[in-house]
């Protein structure tokens, strides 16, 4: 299995896409950018929308895209509207695309003070913007965010203390639901 890993942080992180390597037998690589969201990958004004063209061409089985942590509860309009450039571009190089869930930012965090959210509301928020973007183009959603929010509320550590981005233990968790998943 061939995958090729499209986001920023949330991706990179601890390495995930080759811990679910290592889990699943699969080779790997990927085009990420901190802060990046889907519309700058599918855009050709930005040498990432360059880069993730080259590396599509490569022949892959699977195009996994992780939208930036905060637009699909802020923004799902603009996250919907990248999967619509995207996902015909993908599957026109005869991959398929499946979604990347993120999560909810951890209890104290200042996003959820900023916008009035608990934990909760922006994990619902999340799954609900991917939900329909994986509605609207028939696709497989791999549930991390989901798996990493349980996780949480089991008191294990799977954040880093920004409240945002996954630790070392949070990262096994996202690969273990690609593994599952893919």
């Amino acid at each position: 299995m061939r995958v090729l890993f499209v986001g920023n942080s949330y991706t990179y992180f601890h390495d995930m896409p080759q811990t679910f390597a290592a889990l699943r037998g699969a080779e790997v690589d990927s085009v990420t950018k901190g802060g990046y969201s889907l519309a700058h990958y599918a855009s050709e004004e930005n040498e990432y929308g360059r880069l993730f063209r080259e590396k599509l061409a490569l022949g892959w089985d699977i195009v996994v895209l992780q939208e930036q942590s905060l637009r699909p509860s802020e923004a799902p309009e603009t996250f919907l509207a990248s999967l619509s450039l995207l996902v015909p571009m993908i599957r026109s190089a005869g991959a398929e695309p499946v979604l990347y869930e993120t999560w909810g930012r951890a209890d104290g965090n200042e996003v959820l003070a900023r916008h009035g959210w608990t934990h909760e509301e922006m994990q619902s928020r999340t799954r609900s913007a991917y939900v329909r973007g994986a509605s609207a183009h028939g696709l497989r959603v791999v549930y991390a965010g989901d798996r990493l929010h349980e996780a949480y509320r089991r008191g294990e550590p799977v954040y880093e203390t920004d409240g945002s981005h996954p630790s070392e233990a949070g990262s096994r968790v996202i690969a273990e639901a690609f593994a599952e998943t893919l």
